[in-house]
């Protein structure tokens, strides 16, 4: 009898002590995956969560119609904020929607027309049905502004310039993926929610595993394992690595498992999609560990691009207690690299590589290359125009729109500059995906010969030509060019110039890269006439320019300046008769 009694007192111990092991009081609902790994791991907690939790089986709602019906009524609980009544809208940050009063609506204006039921996993993709199942699945299934997902429709989710659309404030955008391994249009949202959505996404493909087959998406590859294109399949856990689970997902999680019960194991293990995708896939999982150990990806700040002046490079780590090693010789960071203590100078073109450890568990690697181009001023002599883009030094694409009258330009005479962006490590970027760029400089005061070359590279998949057109000169060379996918300079040779020459650019359709536009003057400094040779006829054409004579010879005033000063002064006149008393000499 009392073996019996203290039999069972330790029977009811470790259950206790079980049930605290267990993330968010789960009890032995995870038991069936001890121990799996990989796609085991993925296929046990599909049966899993496809079954009973404490002793209910998993089964959605309905879709439903009407005031607080159905999924519509679910989001009272899962979705409002901490006054009861508004809506937690995960796609704009202007809204202030009442959960029930403003549902179903429509409008052309964000913030104004109501909310749907957005399927962060677009229904399109497993058939479109509403019908119990996939469809009315609450765990991706959010409220989201009707104008702002009608933007996104069925798009893949990814990263993008928001060249196409953006919400207010840019908070969600819609543009050509800039993310490695696709370029199509997709939808990103603000960072905060993009760990959310990244959690939601495997749940859909664990907990409908085998339908994988049968689904179709530019982010799934048909197969129940990985599920995911490689491409999706990176940035998903790039996303749940950046953004950790939060306090709102725990609530919602529980708010969900109390309308449909089951879970979704990524928010109760954050980092359990390493263990099925990611970096320990060759770890057992043990689910009496509520929290998978996992270490962060280090990131950095500012990123990686093109820089004219020193940075002050900055790492962190968002798990707590994790230390970040570095390289800057290319060679792969461990233990044994240099620890980060403080902001790392570079002044010099640097890539740094990273990794973040903690209890001999290692983050993935991750690298940084900032390229350092000073600003480099535009010589006095015989360089009409310069632009090299240099002032610009985001490392993303169309982030800033470019105007003739701002101030980071390196040439200050652009007289019409259309849909032209910053691009990608220090350029121009000429176009948008629905309309042509021009940049265009008049007035410039070349006279006699000229040479002009420029840089230009191709956008992504874009096709068409860069158009350039000269005014004030006869000009041969380069004057339609075709994008290719590398750099590639191009030369435009100037005679007969006036001394008020125009150039513009102009993309025929859509976008191209262009990059270090320079005109420089060819004639010999000193030979103010045009004519080919330095004699006393320069020393009177320049004596005539001094004081304001017209002539009916195009006067060359960047080879007038021949000393160089940027002034056109006696001091010249003495600089050339100098010259020509030593015979042309310019020595």
């Amino acid at each position: 009898m009392t073996k019996r009694l203290i039999s069972t007192v330790y029977m009811l111990t470790m259950a206790v002590a079980l049930s605290w092991a267990q993330p968010n009081n789960t009890g032995s609902y995870y038991a069936a995956a001890n121990g799996k790994k990989g796609s085991e791991l993925k296929t046990a907690m599909c049966g899993i969560i496809n079954g009973k939790y404490k002793g209910t089986q998993f089964k959605q709602i309905a879709y439903g119609s009407g005031y607080l019906n159905g999924v519509w009524g679910a989001f009272a609980t899962t979705d409002v904020l901490d006054d009861g009544t508004t809506i937690r809208d995960r796609y704009s940050n202007i809204t202030h929607y009442t959960v029930g009063d403003d549902q179903g609506s429509s409008s052309a204006t964000e913030g104004t027309g109501g909310y749907n039921r957005e399927h962060s996993f677009p229904k399109s993709w497993f058939g479109g049905s509403t019908n119990i199942g996939p469809g009315t699945d609450l765990h991706h299934i959010y409220p989201t502004d009707v104008m702002v997902n009608s933007h996104r429709g069925n798009l893949p989710y990814g990263e993008n310039n928001g060249e196409s659309w953006k919400s207010s404030g840019g908070y969600s955008k819609v543009g050509a993926c800039t993310y490695s391994g696709f370029t199509n249009d997709c939808f990103e949202p603000a960072n905060e929610w993009k760990g959310d959505f990244a959690r939601a996404y495997f749940y859909m493909v664990t907990c409908y595993e085998s339908d994988q087959p049968s689904w179709s998406s530019e982010m799934l590859s048909k197969n129940t394992y990985p599920s995911f294109k490689t491409w999706a399949l990176n940035l998903l856990l790039k996303w749940a690595r950046q953004d950790p689970v939060s306090d709102i997902e725990i609530a919602r999680n529980e708010a969900v498992c109390a309308i449909q019960r089951n879970r979704n194991p990524f928010i109760d293990y954050p980092g359990l999609e390493e263990y099925i995708w990611g970096t320990m896939t060759n770890v057992e999982f043990d689910y009496t560990n509520g929290q998978v150990t996992y270490i962060a990806t280090p990131t950095f700040s500012p990123a990686g691009g093109t820089y004219t002046t020193t940075q002050s490079v900055t790492l962190a780590c968002a798990t707590n207690g994790a230390s970040i090693y570095y390289t800057t010789d290319g060679t792969t960071p461990s233990a044994s690299s240099t620890l980060y203590e403080g902001a790392i100078t570079i002044s010099t073109t640097t890539t740094l590589k990273v990794i973040a450890i903690k209890d001999g568990v290692s983050s993935e690697v991750v690298e940084a290359t900032y390229t350092i181009q000073p600003e480099t001023p535009i010589p006095s002599d015989n360089i009409l125009v310069w632009e090299s883009f240099s002032g610009y030094t985001s490392s993303s694409d169309g982030s800033q729109e470019i105007n003739s009258s701002n101030d980071k330009l390196d040439y200050k005479s652009w007289t019409t500059i259309t849909k032209v962006y910053f691009g990608q490590n220090g350029c121009g970027k000429l176009g948008s995906s629905s309309a042509a760029g021009s940049m265009e400089a008049t007035g410039i005061q070349l006279s006699g010969n000229g040479v002009l070359t420029f840089k230009v590279k191709k956008y992504g998949s874009d096709t068409g030509k860069l158009n350039v057109t000269i005014t004030g000169a006869t000009a041969t060379g380069d004057l339609t060019v075709s994008p290719q996918s590398d750099w590639t300079e191009y030369t435009i040779n100037l005679t007969n110039a006036d001394g008020n020459v125009g150039i513009a650019f102009a993309t025929s359709s859509k976008r191209a890269y262009i990059d270090d536009i320079k005109l420089v003057s060819a004639n010999l400094p000193g030979d103010v006439n045009n004519d080919g040779s330095i004699n006393v006829t320069d020393v009177t054409a320049l004596v005539n320019i001094i004081l304001g004579k017209d002539s009916t010879v195009p006067y060359n005033r960047v080879a007038a300046d021949v000393n160089g000063d940027g002034f056109i002064d006696v001091t010249d006149v003495t600089q050339l008769v100098n010259m020509v008393l030593a015979g042309g000499n310019s020595n």
